[in-house]
């Protein structure tokens, strides 16, 4: 019984690991994306961070479904739905969170969309664990 606890903790913790490196990979390529869109083809802030979110989203279901979670908790289409439900519900809060940093706090724009990132991970990976792939 202790070693099948211990087991089940080592898989929760590699599991956390690998969600955190497919999320940092979709980091670097959210904020790639927007830092291109907002500085160098001048893209609102708010604009930007749409495009460059939903493609990291889209990234960030494949490598998912593929490596860090078991696939199969619902039939595809229901789990598709969940996971872009969860997954627009995220985009809301980072929008609203980055809005928040840039035009009340004054934070420069590439600064308050790592900061709503790093936020919106915690709920983006207790829904997606919780509601969407199987453990």
């Amino acid at each position: 019984m202790k070693y099948l606890l211990l087991e089940t903790n080592k898989q929760r913790i590699f599991q956390i690991l690998k969600f955190g490196m497919v999320g940092a990979l979709c980091v670097v390529v959210d904020m790639f994306l927007f830092i291109l869109l907002f500085e160098y083809l001048q893209v609102s802030y708010l604009i930007a961070n749409f495009e460059s979110t939903c493609l990291a989203i889209l990234l960030n279901y494949y490598i998912s479904k593929k490596w860090v979670f078991k696939s199969g908790k619902y039939k595809s289409r229901v789990e598709i739905a969940a996971f872009l439900a969860f997954s627009l519900a995220g985009l809301l809060i980072n929008q609203c969170l980055i809005w928040l940093f840039v035009e009340k706090l004054v934070v420069d724009p590439k600064l308050g969309k790592l900061m709503a990132i790093i936020l919106v991970a915690v709920f983006n990976f207790i829904t997606k664990k919780t509601f969407v792939f199987k453990g």
